[in-house]
């Protein structure tokens, strides 16, 4: 992997290394000279929805710590220049650089947007990490380098904050549908098949059937990669989202009881504010997790499935 920096809007390789950042005992942390600044830019250098997401917490919680500092996030012309020739990497994307966007939209911690930046940004590759355990959740590895104490980022749980239109149009979608009755958020995306090999297609569609089986007629908005009759997949068809906007899905998704779908970063969006199941991609879990989702696997199968009909029935 490549350690790059960051510093007055150009892009630098500094070094491959086997991991990224800098192991607890190493002492290192943010120069205490920037946090005197006060003047943060929060940076990815990953750009799925779901790499944007996992972090989304961050201003508020710099707020929390430094109430007078000020946040800034990157524009779309910023993230292009400095990473458009990978922009590939995140294809399913039309252009992946329009995330940062969708996930701090009327945010209130967040100060503006930037097309330039001086000094240094420290960004996701600058977190502190535990060599015994890669499944410590990647923001709180990076507020550990901002040298932040451990209960000063309990509440790491992804933000999404929506403008009162965008609340108006989710709610008058969900009322034409539903009326006030209670609904599930399911998406399956292309990771589902095997593409092949990578991924156990029988096994994840075992596991989706499973979830949904015990959803009974709970009613879904959902998206999904090919039509639900092709992948083999059973439930209460209620609305396709595929043709609303992003913002429109998460905002509907923060409002159902739960939220089912092979593993992708679209649903840790959405985790503090719907339960969240997904089936296990990565064995073990790595840092593109949040703590309060429920990782689904053949092992934990039957356990899983009780915690999912608690969280539609009760």
């Amino acid at each position: 992997m490549i350690f790059w920096r960051i510093v007055d809007n150009e892009l630098h390789n500094v070094d491959n290394v086997e991991r990224l950042g800098f192991e607890e005992s190493e002492g290192l942390f943010i120069p205490d000279e920037h946090l005197e600044e006060q003047n943060f830019m929060v940076m990815r250098t990953a750009h799925g929805i779901g790499d944007w997401g996992i972090i989304s917490a961050m201003p508020r919680l710099l707020k929390e710590k430094y109430p007078n500092c000020k946040v800034y996030i990157p524009s779309t012309r910023l993230l292009e220049k400095l990473f458009g020739e990978w922009r590939q990497n995140w294809g399913t994307w039309a252009n992946p650089f329009e995330n940062v966007q969708y996930i701090f939209a009327n945010n209130p911690y967040v100060d503006g947007v930037k097309d330039y930046f001086l000094g240094e940004v420290f960004h996701d590759h600058y977190r502190t990490y535990d060599k015994n355990n890669k499944g410590i959740p990647l923001i709180k590895q990076m507020l550990k380098f901002w040298q932040f104490e451990e209960k000063e980022y309990e509440d790491y749980y992804p933000d999404l904050f929506f403008s009162q239109e965008e609340i108006e149009m989710g709610d008058e979608i969900i009322s034409k549908y539903l009326g006030s009755d209670n609904f599930g958020g399911l998406l399956i995306t292309n990771r589902f098949e095997s593409n092949g090999g990578r991924y156990d297609e029988e096994g994840n569609r075992m596991i989706m059937n499973h979830l949904l089986e015990v959803c009974d007629d709970l009613p879904f908005f959902f998206w999904t990669y090919n039509t639900p009759q092709k992948i083999s997949v059973k439930f209460n068809e209620c609305f396709d989202m595929r043709n609303i906007t992003t913002r429109l899905q998460l905002y509907i998704r923060t409002k159902a009881k739960v939220n089912i779908g092979n593993h992708c970063g679209f649903l840790d969006c959405v985790s503090r504010y719907s339960n969240v199941f997904q089936i296990q991609r990565t064995f073990p879990l790595n840092q593109n997790t949040i703590e309060c989702e429920n990782y689904v696997n053949k092992e934990n199968l039957k356990e899983k499935l009780d915690v999912l009909k608690k969280s539609v029935f009760e």
